[in-house]
C-alpha cells in the first residue's frame, strides 16, 4: 500500500522523521567532526615550552581529550583557556602556546564527540565542561581564579562568552576574553545556512553571545578576518556593540589577507593575541 503513495504523501510522511532526526543529531549537526589536525607556525617561544596530553573526567564517564601547555623552566602566572571552532581539534593549541608570553600556560579540551572525547556535544554540557575546564586547570597550576583568561573562535567564541557570564555571575569573572571571528548567536549563524536552517524552530544550543555580553565589563579582544562568509562582521559588531554597552573595553582587529577558517593559525592574528595578554596585568602570585 505504502508503495503507491503519490509523491505529496510520502513528503508528508518523511518530513516529521526528518524533524525528528534533525532534533536529535543537532548537537553533533552543530559541534561538528574533527577530520584533521590543522598545524601552524610553532611561534617564537616554542622552544620555552612543553606540552602534554591531559583528561578531564566528567560525571557519567565522559572523559575529555585535552592538552595543557606550560613554560618550561617557570611556574606560569596566569592561564589562557582555549576553545575550537565546529569541527576544530585543539591539538593543535602548543603551536598557539609559542605566541604567547612566557607566564601564560595554554589549556584546550575537545568538545564531546569531537577527537578522543566521549559524550554528545549539546551548549549545556558544553559549558559545563568549559566551568570545569576552568578549575581543573587553576587547580592544576595552583593559580587564582582571577589568573584565567578565556578565547575563542568562531562556535567556540559562543563557548567562551557563556562561561564568562557564568564565571561573572558566580562573582570570579574572567580576567580577560578573546574573541577570534565572534558570532552574535548560533541562531542567526544557522539562519544564513540553507543546510543548518531547519534546526532554527528545535534549537536547543543557541549560544547567545549578544545575551550574554551584558553580564562582562573587562578587557575583551575582537580579532576579525579581512573576509568572512560564515559569520559577516556585522554579526561581530554587533556582539562588539552589546559588550560596550555593558561596560567592556573591547580592542578590535581586523587582519588582512584572512578568511574565517585561516584567521586563528594566522601568525599575525596569534601574534596580536599574545601581545594583547602581554599588556594585561597578570594574577597576583599566590606563592609570593
Amino acid at each position: 500500500m505504502l508503495a503507491n503513495l503519490p509523491p505529496w504523501a510520502w513528503a508528508l510522511l518523511l518530513c516529521p522523521a526528518l524533524a525528528a532526526a534533525l532534533i536529535a543529531l543537532q548537537g553533533k549537526l552543530l559541534f561538528g567532526r574533527t577530520w584533521v589536525i590543522r598545524r601552524t607556525d610553532p611561534g617564537p617561544a616554542a622552544a620555552r615550552r612543553r606540552s602534554e596530553a591531559v583528561w578531564l573526567e566528567r560525571p557519567g564517564g565522559v572523559k575529555l581529550q585535552g592538552w595543557l601547555t606550560t613554560p618550561s623552566h617557570d611556574a606560569p602566572r596566569r592561564l589562557l583557556l582555549w576553545f575550537g571552532g565546529r569541527n576544530e581539534n585543539v591539538a593543535w593549541t602548543p603551536d598557539l602556546a609559542g605566541w604567547l608570553p612566557d607566564d601564560c600556560a595554554l589549556l584546550a579540551f575537545n568538545y564531546r564527540s569531537l577527537g578522543e572525547s566521549g559524550g554528545w556535544p549539546s551548549e549545556a554540557a558544553c559549558v559545563a565542561d568549559a566551568e570545569a575546564a576552568a578549575a581543573w586547570g587553576l587547580a592544576r597550576l595552583g593559580l587564582p581564579s582571577s589568573a584565567l583568561h578565556l578565547a575563542g573562535r568562531s562556535l567556540g567564541t559562543g563557548v567562551a562568552m557563556q562561561l564568562a557570564a557564568r564565571l561573572v555571575a558566580a562573582g570570579r569573572p574572567a580576567a580577560s576574553v578573546a574573541l577570534i571571528t565572534p558570532l552574535k548567536s548560533l541562531r542567526a549563524v544557522l539562519n544564513r545556512n540553507p543546510l543548518l536552517l531547519p534546526l532554527t524552530p528545535w534549537l536547543r544550543s543557541p549560544l547567545d553571545s549578544v545575551a550574554a555580553a551584558r553580564a562582562l565589563k573587562g578587557e575583551v579582544l575582537v580579532l576579525l578576518a579581512e573576509r568572512d562568509t560564515q559569520v559577516p562582521h556585522a554579526h561581530s559588531h554587533a556582539l562588539v556593540r552589546a559588550l560596550e554597552h555593558a561596560g567592556a573595553a573591547v580592542t578590535v582587529h581586523q587582519l588582512a589577507g584572512t578568511n574565517h577558517r585561516s584567521l586563528a593559525r594566522t601568525p599575525a592574528a596569534m601574534q596580536r593575541l599574545g601581545g594583547w595578554l602581554l599588556t594585561e596585568e597578570p594574577a597576583p602570585d599566590p606563592a609570593a
